[in-house]
C-alpha cells in the first residue's frame, strides 16, 4: 500500500508533480476555504457518499470534460447499444416465436406455452442481481465482456431444445446472460461522458429499438417460411413437427450466433477500459488517471490530469489513518473476484438508503422499474397473441398479419428514442417530466387500442405505443444511473432491473391464471392503467438530474 501522508505527491509517469497552488489551481484560504469544504461534505452527506470521494470525482469530471466528447466515447457509444440491442433483442424474440412453438408437436399449447416467459424472468432476475452487484465490487468491465458471449451459446442452445422443458431452462440461463446488459452498459457509458452529453444515455435506448426490428424481421422471414399450418394443428393426422415447423429453431440460431459475433466485436473492436470513477473509489487512483490519459490521447486532446490532483483534492477531507492510501498492487481477474466477495457486507445497498432524501428517491425509482415491469411484458410480451386474436376476429389469419406489426412498431421505437433524447434536455421540464409525459401517453393510446375495429388502426396505435414506451424506458434507464452514487452505482441499477423482472414474472402467471387474461383486451386494459398512474407517480421524483453531471 501506498501512503499519502507525506506532502509531496506522485504523479502517474512517476515524476514529482507540483502543487495545486504551484500549477495555478484556485486555492481557497481562511474563512472562502472552510466555507467550500463545508460545502462538499454536506452535499457528499446527501448523496450518500464520502467527501474523500466526491472532492476526487470533481477532479476526474473536470479532466473527462476537459477531454471532450470525441472517438473514445462515440465508440464507446456503440459498444454499449450492442448490450442494450441484445437484452430487447431476446425479449422480443421469445415472444414473437411463442406462437410457432406452441405448434410443435410435444410442447403445450396456449395458455401453457406462456410460461416459457417465466422462466426467461426468472433468469432475467438472477442475472440483474448478479452482473449488478458484481460490478460494485470486481468492476464494471467483466460483466460488460461476458454477457453477451454467454446469451449467444445459451441462444444457440435453445434452439436445440428437444421438448419444453429444456427450452425452459435454456430460456432461464439465456436470461441471466441478458440480465445483465442493462444495469452494467449504462453505469459504465455513463461514467466516461462529459456531463454537457449524458442525454445520450437516454438516446442509447434507440439500440434497444433496433434490437426489437431486428428480432421482429428474423422471426418474420423464418416463422412466415418455415413453420406448419396453424389452421390445421391439432386436427387428425396432422404432424407439426421439426420437418415443417423449423422456422423458431432457425431464429434462436441466427440471433445466437449473432450474439457471439457482436461480443467478439466488443471485446477485440471495441475494447473498454474500468471507469475512473469506479477505479478511484476502490483507491487506484494511478490507473484512473491513465485511463483518463488514454481518452484524451483517443479524442486528440492532452489532459493535465496526475495522481497529485486527486491527491491534493482529497487531502482536507482525510479524517483517519489508511484515508489516503492506495492500491499499488494488480490483482488477476480471479484474485479481484476473490478480494472483492470478501468486502461484500451490504454497504452499496445500505448507500442507496444513507439519507432520508436518497432513501426515498431510490425506493420510487425501484416502484417505477416494478410497476413499469408489470405493465409492459403483460401487454408486449403476449403481443403475438393479442394480433393474432385481434385480427382473427377481423378475418385476417395470415402469419404477415402477426408478424408485420412487430417489424413496423419496432421501428417506431426508434423515433421514441430521438424524441426521448430531445426532450430530456428541456430545462423546464427535465428527465422528470420526459418520463411522465411518456409513460401516461403510453397508457391512454393502449386505452385507444382496445376500442380499434380494423387492423389498420390496431397497426397505427401499436406503432404509437411502442414509440412512447421506447422513450419512456430510456428515460428511465438513463435518469436512475444518473441518480444513483457511483460508489453503489452497479448495485442500485441491479435492484431496479431486478424490481423490474420480479413483477415482469407475474405477466405470464396472470395471462395463464386470470380470468381477465381470456379476453385480448384484458392484460391491455390493465397494462394502461398502470402507465397511466405510474407516469403521474414519477412527477414526485425528489431528484432532477438535467445539467447535472453524474457523481
Amino acid at each position: 500500500m501506498e501512503n499519502w501522508d507525506q506532502p509531496i505527491a506522485v504523479s502517474f509517469d512517476g515524476v514529482q508533480s507540483e502543487s495545486a497552488a504551484e500549477k495555478g489551481h484556485n486555492v481557497l484560504e481562511g474563512p472562502g476555504r472552510e466555507l467550500s469544504l463545508k460545502s462538499l461534505e454536506l452535499e457528499a452527506q446527501s448523496e450518500g457518499i464520502t467527501p474523500i470521494f466526491l472532492a476526487k470525482v470533481n477532479v476526474i469530471n473536470n479532466a473527462i470534460s476537459e477531454c471532450g466528447m470525441g472517438r473514445y466515447q462515440y465508440l464507446l457509444f456503440f459498444s454499449a447499444g450492442l448490450g442494450w440491442m441484445a437484452d430487447n433483442c431476446w425479449l422480443q424474440a421469445v415472444a414473437i416465436l411463442m406462437p410457432a412453438v406452441a405448434n410443435q408437436d410435444g410442447f403445450p399449447r396456449y395458455p401453457g406455452i406462456r410460461m416459457l416467459t417465466c422462466a426467461l424472468y426468472s433468469g432475467l432476475i438472477l442475472g440483474a442481481l448478479f452482473w449488478g452487484f458484481s460490478a460494485d465490487v470486481i468492476g464494471r468491465r467483466l460483466s460488460w465482456n461476458l454477457t453477451l458471449y454467454l446469451s449467444g451459446i445459451f441462444g444457440l442452445l435453445a434452439g436445440t431444445s428437444p421438448n419444453f422443458t429444456v427450452l425452459g431452462m435454456w430460456l432461464a440461463l439465456l436470461g441471466f446472460a441478458v440480465g445483465g446488459n442493462l444495469p452494467t452498459d449504462s453505469a459504465l457509458f455513463l461514467e466516461f461522458i462529459p456531463g454537457s452529453h449524458q442525454y445520450l444515455l437516454t438516446f442509447l435506448s434507440c439500440f434497444w429499438a433496433i434490437g426489437q426490428v431486428i428480432a421482429s424481421l428474423i422471426g418474420w422471414v423464418f416463422v412466415a417460411n418455415y413453420s406448419c399450418d396453424s389452421a390445421l394443428v391439432g386436427a387428425p393426422g396432422y404432424r407439426c413437427d421439426d420437418g415443417n415447423n423449423s422456422g423458431w429453431r432457425y431464429s434462436y440460431y441466427t440471433l445466437g450466433a449473432m450474439m457471439l459475433f457482436l461480443a467478439t466485436l466488443r471485446v477485440f473492436v471495441l475494447p473498454m477500459d474500468e471507469t475512473p470513477k469506479y477505479l478511484v473509489s476502490i483507491g487506484r487512483d494511478r490507473d484512473a488517471v491513465d485511463v483518463v490519459h488514454k481518452i484524451a490521447k483517443m479524442n486528440g486532446k492532452t489532459s493535465s490530469l496526475t495522481v497529485a490532483d486527486l491527491h491534493d483534492a482529497a487531502v482536507p477531507y482525510f479524517r483517519f489513518d489508511g484515508d489516503g492510501d492506495q492500491v499499488t498492487t494488480k490483482f488477476s481477474p480471479l484474485q479481484l473476484a476473490i478480494n472483492s466477495i470478501r468486502q461484500i457486507d451490504g454497504e452499496h445497498i445500505r448507500a442507496l438508503f444513507k439519507t432520508r432524501r436518497l432513501a426515498y428517491s431510490t425506493s420510487l425509482i425501484l416502484f417505477c422499474y416494478a410497476s413499469l415491469g408489470l405493465a409492459f411484458p403483460m401487454w408486449y410480451a403476449f403481443l403475438g397473441t393479442y394480433l393474432t386474436e385481434r385480427n382473427a376476429d377481423l378475418g385476417d389469419t395470415s402469419v404477415d398479419a402477426t408478424y408485420g406489426p412487430y417489424a413496423y412498431q419496432s421501428a417506431f421505437g426508434v423515433i421514441g428514442s430521438v424524441m426521448a433524447a430531445a426532450l430530456v434536455q428541456w430545462n423546464r421540464g427535465g428527465r422528470k417530466f420526459a418520463m411522465a409525459f411518456f409513460t401516461v401517453l403510453s397508457g391512454v393510446f393502449l386505452f385507444a387500442m382496445t376500442a380499434a375495429k380494423t387492423s389498420v388502426q390496431i397497426n397505427a396505435l401499436t406503432c404509437v405505443v411502442s414509440l412512447t414506451s421506447n422513450a419512456f424506458y430510456g428515460v428511465l434507464y438513463g435518469y436512475a444511473p444518473e441518480v444513483f452514487p457511483t460508489t453503489s452505482r452497479g448495485t442500485g441499477d441491479a435492484l431496479a432491473a431486478a424490481a423490474s423482472r420480479v413483477t415482469g414474472i407475474f405477466a405470464p402467471i396472470i395471462a395463464v391464471y386470470s380470468p381477465a387474461a381470456r379476453s385480448p383486451n384484458g392484460p391491455v386494459y390493465a397494462s394502461a392503467g398502470i402507465f397511466v398512474a405510474t407516469g403521474f407517480i414519477m412527477l414526485a421524483l425528489p431528484i432532477e438530474t438535467v445539467g447535472k453531471t453524474a457523481r
